[in-house]
């Protein structure tokens, strides 16, 4: 073989050698970059599924603890039924008891499916006065201008047989609910601190959280009024602030 041929073979050789060194610290990075990523992805699932798995648990300690405290309202209604058969005195009494042992939603229904005196007096008193089970703290009552600063619902009072049977704000005794859209009224000085909540009761007879409080003489503007379950108890969404 010519000197030139052996030349132009040994540097094919190094060529060669040369591109073996880089494919292999190609790889060795590949790899180190493999496991570092594998590492990575290994530690986020087992991240995802321990807060998946404490999740779940959560909500089936929440739907064991709210089915526990039906369980004892339950309990509890059935000791307060012979009250409830009793003197309309008793039966309010009853109600306002049920209220405050955090059953103001059989308090409510029982009233609007079976109006009386009794409890017609307690369902009045419950719209206006009840009390979330999650309600932290109830915020202190302030004197209010008849402003858009802030929006809530208010017990407005008990409307029978076109008369309002109970009222907290300064309207006629006669006045229609669905003409009260659009007014300013005032609390009166009789009903002492309104409630304001978030929203007025569902269907199932459980209340908002209470979001503020007006003072007697505190204005409010009507946005609308809706009654609850054709029941008479009127509700109105209202703007107010300091």
């Amino acid at each position: 073989m010519e000197d030139n041929d052996q030349k132009i073979l040994v540097e094919i050789l190094q060529e060669l050698k040369s591109q073996q060194g880089q494919e292999k610290d190609l790889w060795d990075r590949f790899s180190t970059v493999s496991v570092f990523l594998s590492t990575v992805v290994i530690a986020a699932l087992g991240s995802y599924f321990t807060y998946s798995y404490n999740k779940q648990q959560g909500i089936l300690e929440h739907q064991t603890q709210v089915h526990q405290t039906k369980i004892l309202e339950m309990q509890t209604v059935e000791k307060f039924i012979p009250h409830l058969t009793s003197d309309e005195k008793t039966k309010e009494i009853a109600l306002l008891a049920l209220t405050t042992l955090g059953s103001s939603e059989f308090a409510t229904k029982f009233s609007q499916l079976s109006p009386s005196t009794g409890s017609d007096a307690a369902a009045d008193t419950i719209m206006r006065t009840a009390v979330t089970l999650e309600q932290k703290q109830i915020p202190p009552p302030l004197t209010s201008t008849a402003n858009a600063e802030k929006e809530g619902w208010a017990y407005v009072g008990h409307y029978v047989n076109s008369k309002w049977k109970t009222r907290y704000f300064e309207i006629d005794l006669d006045a229609k609910p669905e003409l009260l859209k659009g007014e300013v009224l005032v609390v009166r000085e009789e009903t002492g601190a309104l409630n304001v909540r978030e929203g007025m009761p569902t269907f199932t007879g459980s209340f908002k959280s209470i979001i503020g409080a007006l003072n007697p003489g505190s204005k409010a503007k009507i946005l609308k009024v809706e009654e609850w379950l054709s029941s008479g108890y009127m509700w109105a969404q209202i703007a107010y602030g300091t």
